[in-house]
């Protein structure tokens, strides 16, 4: 859920200062329906072609797609290279610091 993601994200992360964090909530719809992507670049003001949407499932790579954000499939998650790609992954991540090279 929403509250126990930030939890989470704050115990592990904490030297990192997150715009936005965001767990499931039961007003959200699920992925891959873009709608919650869509409102956190709404909310940060970012239109959605300059987002770089992170994740490690084909699900994920969906949302990114349906959302028009740049999909990257993380390598160290739980799916495959081949799932990623084809469910739209645009690039792959092997390592945590390929992300900021993409950026």
């Amino acid at each position: 859920n929403d509250a126990l993601t930030k939890k989470i994200v704050q115990a592990l992360l904490p030297q990192w200062n997150f715009e936005r964090v965001a767990g499931l909530t039961t007003e959200a719809l699920k992925k891959p329906n873009p709608a919650e992507a869509l409102r956190i670049a709404r909310e940060m003001d970012i239109s959605p072609e300059r987002i770089l949407y992170v994740g490690d499932s084909g699900t994920d790579m969906q949302t990114a797609t349906n959302a028009g954000m740049f999909a990257v499939g993380v390598l160290w998650g739980f799916r495959s290279e081949d799932e990623l790609l084809s469910n739209g992954a645009k690039a792959l991540a092997k390592y945590p610091a390929d992300l900021i090279k993409m950026l």
